[in-house]
């Protein structure tokens, strides 16, 4: 599974968070993105190959929680990407996300 890979990418990153915040939240954001995939096609056969619409998507399935940990995570990439301030729990944050998204998936 893709989002595996990226999990032993972003495991690599870690060792130095401080130094790779912003590669951590975007890989932690591709990750994310394969596993509502999985998610949604384990659960309910259909899945979007896009990140436009999740949200939209796990809101008409009632998975509400979900898709506002997608937003959230999306706010955070683009902090990061765009611009660079407030790193401080953000890499924690993160990796909460992605832990509660890998339990919704194995429900």
């Amino acid at each position: 599974m893709k989002a595996e890979e990226i999990k032993a990418s972003i495991e690599h990153l870690l060792k130095d968070e401080k130094e790779h915040v912003s590669s951590i939240v975007e890989l932690a954001f591709g990750m994310i993105h394969h596993l509502i995939a999985y998610g949604m096609e384990t659960k309910y056969a259909e899945h979007k190959d896009v990140h436009y619409g999740i949200p939209a998507l796990l809101r008409s399935k009632n998975d509400d929680s979900i898709a506002m940990l997608f937003e959230r995570l999306d706010t955070l990439r683009h902090g990061r990407w765009y611009g660079g301030k407030g790193d401080g729990e953000v890499v924690e944050e993160t990796l909460k996300i992605i832990e509660q998204i890998e339990g919704w998936c194995r429900k």
